[in-house]
């Protein structure tokens, strides 16, 4: 996994997922589909979404040294960053899947 790279964009903030902010992504339809799947399917899922992320900054490193319009490379970084969020997400429900998979096996 490329996690560091994608974690490290260099002088902009990357947003945290906070309690308040997992509760808000559980209600969009992106977040239903997280919360719905079945474990096994996690790792492909979690693989996919970083390939778009690196595929969206690799994007926006040709924008950024090309000079192309500020708007459009403003907007794919607005989007980076709510996939990014997304991806955070799909980890800690992947987490939490997993280990209520753990309670319940010891049950």
């Amino acid at each position: 996994m490329n996690r560091s790279r994608i974690i490290n964009l260099q002088g902009i903030k990357m947003p945290t997922l906070t309690h308040e902010r997992i509760q808000e992504l559980k209600q969009t339809p992106k977040g239903k589909l997280i919360t719905g799947m079945e474990i096994d399917s996690f790792p492909g899922l979690l693989k996919v979404m970083e390939s778009s992320l690196l595929e969206q900054l690799s994007r926006y490193d040709l924008m950024k040294q090309s000079g192309q319009d500020s708007t459009k490379r403003k907007l794919l970084l607005m989007e980076m960053l709510d996939d990014h969020l997304y991806w955070e997400f799909a980890y800690h429900v992947m987490f939490l899947k997993w280990r209520e998979q753990k309670v319940n096996k010891a049950s």
